[in-house]
């Protein structure tokens, strides 16, 4: 009677596992909540402080490439920007949150930058866009991230919609990125246009893919000599030793048969002795 009332021993074991398996993921929960919030605590302490007086350009910059690689509710983003905050530049936010409580991290960040930004219109910010293009020895990843600097600018400005936001990004690095770039042809980010990824997982890829070929040229590096040669580099050397052999081989070859007709003449001016049967014959020079 008591087994199907299920209070048996196999259903007090089966409930005593659920219990343990609750409690597993209610503590795992815990766990993530508490892990969440430090890395945010870390990551509020990493934002410049601003409070109106600081130049505004590079906060703005710094601020905003920071707030866009936290993987985090905007909610949250919006209180590590409020702490980051004081003076005139905290009333502003204060202000744009009496009037609308849930105001966005953008909308914030937009309305400091009407405020305390250059006056800078929204077709001289995208001609900036634009016209940027990667530099001699930048990394691919270095120029997507100033390039992204630009694209918020031109987004503030109203230039470009958050909606073309990647779009536009990826076709600006495939147009401004060095020719046959390796990483862009790895990526294959030209054939990418229609679907482009996001920032955050643009720059993963990207980077990954520089640590993939600086790993790669490290290892040829180690393998085939201090120099670094490449197998080709090093058949033209071989190449070029074996031509440099042969060029001194065929000058002493060519010295020595200029040389012939004078040793055949003082050869021509000595008795020549010859052996037969081990007894020597003197015979006269011609």
């Amino acid at each position: 009677m008591s087994g199907l009332l299920g209070s048996g021993p196999a259903a007090s074991s089966s409930g005593a596992a659920a219990s343990a398996n609750d409690w597993a993921k209610a503590l795992g929960q815990i766990l993530e909540k508490v892990v969440l919030s430090q890395a945010m605590l870390n990551s509020c302490r990493e934002l410049r402080l601003f409070a109106g007086a600081e130049e505004f350009e590079p906060w703005l910059e710094h601020t905003t490439e920071m707030l866009q690689e936290w993987a985090v509710p905007d909610a949250e983003k919006r209180r590590c920007l409020i702490e980051s905050l004081s003076g005139p530049a905290l009333d502003v936010i204060r202000t744009l949150k009496l009037i609308d409580p849930g105001v966005s991290v953008k909308d914030c960040l937009e309305a400091l930058d009407h405020i305390f930004g250059s006056v800078e219109g929204p077709e001289d910010s995208y001609c900036k866009f634009l016209n940027s293009r990667q530099q001699i020895g930048e990394k691919i990843s270095a120029y997507i991230q100033r390039l992204e600097r630009l694209l918020q600018r031109a987004v503030m400005r109203g230039a470009v919609t958050a909606e073309q936001m990647d779009r536009t990004r990826l076709a600006q690095i495939v147009r401004g990125a060095q020719y046959q770039n390796p990483i862009l042809l790895h990526l294959r980010l030209r054939e990418r246009r229609e679907h482009p990824p996001s920032y955050s997982q643009l720059i993963k890829e990207v980077r990954e893919e520089e640590e993939r070929q600086a790993a790669s040229e490290f290892w040829e590096a180690q393998t085939l000599g201090p120099a670094g040669t490449t197998p080709l580099q090093t058949a033209s050397v071989l190449m070029v030793s074996t031509t440099e052999e042969l060029a001194q081989q065929m000058q002493v070859l060519t010295e020595r048969i200029a040389e012939l007709p004078r040793c055949l003449r003082l050869f021509a001016r000595k008795p020549v002795v010859l052996y037969s049967l081990h007894l020597p014959i003197r015979v006269l020079s011609v």
